[in-house]
């Protein structure tokens, strides 16, 4: 593997929780009968994806516009105030930079909320590029289109390298990308079905590249 693309929610950083911290009054108000196992189900997907999954599954009144919005404010929050890189994430992309492995972002978010991150905390120069959602014309994960186009800029072909994901749809765009893909395994995303990845991670404390790769040997 001569690269590691990482998905940003629930990978780089603990967003999948704080989301769902932030967005549970939403839920409660707009969305009758909305259930822990329905938050599964949304785990991956992009914005304009989540709008269009509402609408057609719940019958949601709100338009695109307005939810889009009300998304953006949300994701202020979650982004500057509430996340924290996954424990041992800095440590590891560090490694990966100095060894010479190239690294890259590869979400269905957009682009302004993936810099908010990224500004945070700083990890621009521990990265050769990032895709978002703005980048491949809204054709998000499960589409292969991101981690299509990360491959594309790391100048590599998707069989020589390895995401990390923690999403069932996420793990798909992955696969049908040509890519091997690692299994971020959390509390918080225990009702994904994962099986599908090469090998499950359940931290990144004390990893480097080798013993990433061992996982994959296996």
């Amino acid at each position: 593997m001569k690269a590691v693309i990482f998905d940003m929610d629930g990978v780089v950083v603990d967003s999948e929780a704080r989301w769902k911290e932030v967005e549970a009054d939403f839920f409660r108000a707009t969305v009758p009968g909305w259930t822990e196992a329905d938050n599964d189900r949304i785990t991956g997907l992009g914005v304009s994806d989540l709008h269009r999954f509402l609408v057609e599954e719940f019958d949601l009144p709100m338009g695109k516009v307005e939810f889009l919005d009300h998304c953006d404010v949300s994701a202020r929050k979650v982004y500057q105030d509430r996340v924290d890189c996954s424990e041992g994430f800095l440590d590891l992309a560090r490694h990966l930079k100095h060894k010479g492995v190239r690294t890259a972002i590869a979400s269905s978010s957009p682009e302004r909320w993936i810099k908010l991150v990224v500004d945070r905390f700083e990890l621009s120069p521990l990265l050769d590029t990032i895709v978002s959602a703005d980048d491949v014309g809204g054709k998000t994960k499960p589409l292969p289109d991101v981690y299509l186009e990360a491959a594309s800029r790391l100048n590599l072909p998707p069989g020589e390298c390895l995401a990390i994901e923690d999403s069932a749809i996420g793990l798909l765009a992955a696969k049908r990308a040509g890519m091997k893909v690692a299994a971020y395994r959390t509390a918080h995303n225990e009702g994904q079905d994962l099986s599908t990845a090469d090998f499950e991670l359940g931290s990144f404390a004390g990893l480097d590249y080798d013993r990433l790769i061992s996982r994959l040997r296996r």
